[in-house]
């Protein structure tokens, strides 16, 4: 009988291991004992024994050897077909299985309006993650109205804004107050005051962020300035409070923006000092669906309650 009909007339056994089918074909692309055994990880004697044990499993030689040389016999070169194919249908099911463990993950998508990230924002955050580190988090910067759009749309499980909306379907909760503070150069003649009134500041060009379309963070000091008795010149009016900094550190003059904005621009040569005055604090607030939220968005709502003080 020829060597190819050998793993047709094979004994009754056991179907062969995956394990089986990996050092069998490994031994055939690495023909040598010793350099199949390292390539595969064990031991030299553990590999022949295992390829004795799958020939007498199947009832026939897979390979001639020779002191130097390792070489598939025709059954072993039919059976080298086989075991590719099987090797390869496990490594599709492997990546697919994690795929679907991917995709399966639990996982909470925020969106951070782009003008109040703070450090009050990531210890909230980062104290979630200890007990939720299994969970993807996604975090995105957006305007206003793009939070809102993709919140309503479902794209995104809650946003962090300091807009107040009152729509159908939404709900907006207040975490915090944000106060307003007041940017100066370290040399500037204010700097080494606690706090200052607005009335400091009545003969200083001043900067204030450009009001979002859809904010109202800043439009609440635009508002109140012209109340003000000692009147305001309001020089510029960027769009960034890195640029607001930026203007300030210059020697251009005074910026006003809030402590949170503040904080994530500190610059060394920019001192930041309370107004005695009180101006309407912006409201910090959580905007999502008024559906019940998720376990996972209750958590994050709970540790950013926990860092209102």
């Amino acid at each position: 009988m020829n060597r190819l009909a050998t793993l047709a007339r094979l004994r009754p056994h056991r179907p062969l291991e995956l394990r089986q089918y990996r050092y069998f074909a490994v031994l055939a692309e690495e023909p040598h004992f010793a350099r199949a055994a390292e390539r595969l990880g064990i031991g030299q004697s553990n590999l022949s024994r295992e390829i004795r044990m799958l020939e007498d499993q199947i009832g026939g030689r897979i390979f001639y050897r020779t002191s130097r040389h390792t070489e598939l016999t025709a059954a072993g070169e039919r059976l080298l077909d086989h075991a590719r194919r099987v090797l390869a249908a496990e490594e599709h099911a492997r990546l697919a299985i994690g795929e679907l463990k991917r995709s399966a993950k639990e996982r909470l998508r925020i969106g951070l309006c782009e003008r109040i990230a703070c450090s009050r924002i990531a210890t909230a955050l980062s104290t979630w993650r200890q007990t939720h580190s299994d969970t993807e988090l996604q975090i995105v910067s957006r305007s206003g109205h793009a939070l809102l759009a993709e919140i309503e749309a479902g794209l995104l499980d809650a946003g962090i804004t300091a807009m107040r909306v009152a729509e159908p379907g939404m709900v907006t909760d207040r975490l915090w107050t944000d106060p307003w503070v007041a940017a100066l150069p370290k040399g500037h003649s204010l700097a080494s005051e606690r706090a200052l009134e607005l009335a400091d500041l009545a003969r200083a060009p001043l900067a204030v962020l450009a009001p979002e379309p859809s904010g109202r963070c800043e439009r609440q000091i635009i508002d109140y300035l012209p109340t003000v008795d000692s009147p305001l010149f309001i020089a510029e009016r960027p769009t960034t409070a890195l640029a607001l900094v930026i203007w300030v550190e210059a020697g251009c003059g005074i910026g006003l923006l809030t402590a949170t904005q503040g904080d994530g621009v500190a610059h060394p040569n920019v001192v930041l000092r309370p107004l005695r005055r009180a101006l309407p604090p912006a409201e910090i607030h959580l905007l999502r669906s008024s559906a019940p939220p998720s376990p996972l968005l209750s958590g994050l709502m709970e540790c950013l309650r926990a860092n209102r003080a």
